[in-house]
């Protein structure tokens, strides 16, 4: 889309920002490099890094299976602040003081950095998890870049709807099966005294969930095309999906958006809060405070017209192979095998949430359920929004809907796409250059 180029000679904002984001990002990796974080692993086994520390017995356990299926288990680094993650690892891949494999994000995210040639081809993994039927060939696009796939999935989570049994039970309410149903069961939830939706975002990237979620029930075709640079976030669809936003807020439907999600499984156990549009890998958060499937569950969200079909959001991290890695070679055949079912089966039954592999489900009974729903259903999956465009886009147009969450009306849902549009047409021009 066409943008005014910045003049040559100009230092803008995102130029300083990157230099400084740079520096600080050379200094912590030297001191990783002093420390074990990007050091080979001792004997057979291979590094990996995340951001995620507390991912590692997780990683320990899949790692367990990976090394009597290709004699390599996982040592794992880990760097819990995000921004300084993703510095050090475009860094360090780029030298031999890179871990083996890099847990990163699928999408624009990973076609980021891989134009930059700093991870290995995985060709042959994704042939050879497509041929054993661990993954879908239909999402080998995401996690590619000029048709060359530079990650495996790291999982698979689904934006779906946990909902309240006790409060569900306690009305006599099912689960609904189109959007006029759902909206019915938002009102007579709010009626009862029950927060209908928790719904967080006024200043983190969850501002995106709904967003995304109303562009696919109404047109998935449209989301493609808005988040690929192909239509205009001012046309009409878009305009349609903030329009029910406002109406929803509205109906006072919504929580306020700087509620605390760390007390929401206690809520749903007290019939307080009726659903939450999220992640499923938020249902690791209700096991772990003692929650079973007596007090959630978990639903797709029907399309909001009847013309659309089922239309479901997918989160995908990423596994990478560093091109620079100490131990290419077990680095690929640990890649070439992290979809297979026994791997997958002690990864989620640590994460509690899906894989990309169907045939490993966690101990969780309502996940269970919604796979068997999304496989009824053979739903569209879309790409979240964080990844399905630009990074500084997606960023930027992130703040654009926090603040429209802090003002919900008509005037800000117009002005707030306008603003998106704007930042649209310029980003896109970066990307192509």
């Amino acid at each position: 889309m066409p943008a005014t180029r910045r003049a040559a000679t100009m230092i803008d904002r995102r130029t300083a920002l990157r230099w400084a984001g740079l520096a600080g990002g050379a200094a912590l990796l030297g001191s990783c490099a002093r420390g074990t974080l990007t050091r080979a692993a001792p004997g057979p086994d291979v590094t990996l890094s995340n951001d995620n520390p507390t991912w590692a017995p997780g990683f320990v356990s899949a790692g367990d299976v990976l090394r009597d299926s290709v004699g390599h288990g996982l040592a794992v680094r880990a760097i819990p602040d995000v921004s300084s993650y993703q510095q050090v690892v475009r860094m360090s891949a780029r030298t031999d003081s890179t871990t083996d494999l890099v847990k990163w994000w699928n999408g624009y995210r990973l076609r980021d950095v891989a134009r930059s040639e700093i991870f290995a081809d995985l060709s042959t993994a994704w042939d050879s998890a497509e041929a054993e039927g661990w993954v879908d060939p239909a999402t080998r696009e995401s996690f590619s870049y000029d048709g060359t796939p530079y990650a495996v999935p790291l999982y698979q989570s689904y934006y779906a709807m946990f909902y309240s049994k006790p409060a569900f039970d306690r009305l006599g309410l099912d689960v609904p099966q189109t959007w006029d149903e759902f909206i019915a069961i938002a009102e007579e939830l709010r009626d009862d005294g029950v927060t209908p939706l928790a719904s967080i975002g006024v200043s983190t990237w969850e501002s995106l969930i709904w967003f995304q979620q109303l562009l696919n029930g109404l047109d998935p075709d449209f989301y493609v095309a808005l988040t690929e640079g192909r239509a205009s976030y001012t046309d009409d669809t878009a305009q349609q999906a903030m329009s029910i936003w406002v109406d929803m807020y509205e109906r006072g439907l919504f929580s306020s958006p700087d509620l605390a999600m760390g007390g929401l499984p206690g809520s749903f156990a007290e019939g307080t809060i009726g659903m939450n549009l999220y992640g499923t890998w938020n249902a690791n958060a209700f096991v772990q405070a003692g929650h079973d499937d007596e007090t959630f569950g978990l639903f797709v969200v029907p399309p909001v017209v009847d013309s659309a079909p089922p239309a479901v959001v997918t989160e995908s991290g990423a596994l990478a192979v560093a091109a620079n890695a100490h131990k290419l070679d077990a680095a690929l055949g640990v890649a070439g095998r992290w979809l297979e079912t026994g791997v997958q089966e002690a990864w989620v039954g640590f994460l509690n949430d899906l894989s990309a592999n169907d045939d490993a489900l966690p101990p969780v009974r309502p996940v269970q359920d919604l796979a068997a729903e999304v496989a009824r259903l053979d739903p569209v999956l879309a790409t979240r929004y964080w990844e399905a465009s630009p990074p500084v886009l997606v960023e930027g147009n992130v703040q654009e809907l926090g603040a429209f969450m802090a003002e919900p009306t008509a005037a800000m849902a117009r002005s707030t796409l306008q603003r998106m549009q704007e930042r649209a047409e310029a980003e896109w021009e970066a990307w192509s250059l």
